[in-house]
C-alpha cells in the first residue's frame, strides 16, 4: 500500500484502540476530552484515520521528547 492510500485508510474504534494498546472507553474519552481527534461518522459506523492516529502518536513522542528534554 502505497503512503497515500495507507493516510486514507479508516479503522473502526476498537481498532484504532488496539493499535495504541488502550481500551475502547479510553479511546472514548480521549476523543471526548480533546486529546484525540474526533472520529468520522459514515453512516452509523464511526471510523479513525490512520493519518490521525500517526499524528496522535507524533504529538505523545514530541511531549515525551520535551519532557525528558527538560529534565
Amino acid at each position: 500500500m502505497d503512503t497515500n492510500t495507507e493516510k486514507l485508510r479508516l479503522v473502526t474504534l476498537l481498532e484504532a484502540a488496539q493499535m495504541l494498546s488502550v481500551s475502547k472507553r479510553t479511546l472514548e474519552r480521549q476523543i471526548a476530552g480533546g486529546a484525540f481527534p474526533s472520529p468520522m461518522k459514515i453512516g452509523r459506523s464511526v471510523r479513525v484515520s490512520l493519518a490521525d492516529i500517526s499524528a496522535y502518536l507524533l504529538r505523545l513522542e514530541q511531549r515525551r521528547g520535551c519532557a525528558q528534554g527538560g529534565a
